[in-house]
């Protein structure tokens, strides 16, 4: 499949715009301690864990709308004044909450996020702010750089990932990105990423917002598992989708029960291989890091779908 990712269109600054078509991801600054204090505030105000053993929660996977309305609306409200001044154009398509629950199962498996537009014409971007530092020590996100331009544009639950059969390769070149409390973390939702347990004792709390162009349709792709040569379904969907959709978690590998299919594409006949990656990886100059902690990951995630 002949195809590349097009230039992120919603950044104003053209060296930003640049360093992210390229590496897929970098830091465009800081949200300040005024807004880092509002967000806690909401935080706090909506969520309660109990949990020992840790896990990983999305606002997203909730199944009470007016609870992620909530969240999506003043977390957009709090953020638009800087989000005017990184961008032109754009829609935040949602605002969510991300936490890792302080424990042993609070990883979070290697993936891409799913196809959200036409990445034929556009490409998705997410900004990823933590409200605390993040390390390695508390399960700071990781990424393989570059991979946004290597594997196919089209992505979802219901299919293997690109990479599944050498996932183990994958993980020697992931990269940890440390960062200070409101740091804006852009980057291009098709790179590889994984986050490790958070073996300190306090939630670690992001705020993400998805970035699109004002324009761009929202879509999502779905894959029938029988046969195994059907094709990949583009289906169209509402403006609210990412904020509204309750199959996010629940019955998520199944086909989409709300949105217009516009579409199907022959799904890819071969898959890039672990070989492939490897002489991409040597030719884009990316050398393996072998981070014991991260190579060593067993994917041990338990998800918490609720807030309290």
């Amino acid at each position: 499949m002949l195809w590349s990712p097009k230039l992120h269109s919603i950044v104003k600054d053209k060296l930003i715009q640049s360093t992210l078509h390229e590496t897929g991801y970098l830091i465009g600054g800081n949200i300040g301690r005024e807004n880092i204090s509002a967000l806690l505030s909401l935080y706090s105000q909506l969520h309660d864990f109990k949990t020992n053993e840790g896990g990983m929660f999305y606002s997203l996977y909730s199944n009470d709308i007016d609870y992620r309305k909530k969240v999506h609306t003043q977390i957009e409200a709090i953020l638009k004044p800087v989000y005017e001044t990184l961008f032109t154009d754009y829609k935040s398509v949602i605002n969510s909450f991300i936490v890792k629950i302080a424990g042993p199962k609070s990883d979070f498996s290697l993936h891409q996020d799913s196809t959200g537009l036409d990445e034929n014409k556009y490409s998705p971007l997410s900004a990823w702010i933590p409200l605390q530092d993040t390390d390695l020590h508390n399960g700071t996100i990781c990424f393989v750089p570059k991979t946004h331009a290597f594997f196919y544009p089209y992505r979802g639950i219901s299919f293997k990932a690109p990479f599944a059969e050498y996932e183990n390769e994958l993980k020697k070149y992931l990269v940890p990105v440390n960062l200070k409390a409101g740091d804006i973390l852009l980057f291009d939702n098709r790179l590889v990423h994984y986050s490790h347990i958070n073996f300190s004792e306090t939630p670690r709390i992001v705020v993400m917002s998805g970035l699109f162009p004002s324009e761009a349709e929202i879509v999502s792709v779905y894959k029938d598992p029988i046969p195994q040569n059907s094709p990949l379904e583009i289906y169209k969907q509402s403006e609210d989708f990412l904020v509204t959709n309750t199959a996010f978690y629940n019955n998520c590998t199944e086909r989409p029960y709300r949105g217009e299919k516009i579409l199907e594409i022959e799904a890819p006949k071969e898959s890039k291989t672990k070989a492939d990656f490897i002489a991409w990886a040597a030719a884009e100059g990316l050398k393996p890091t072998n981070i014991s902690q991260l190579v060593e990951a067993q994917f041990t995630m338990n998800i918490v779908s609720e807030p309290v």
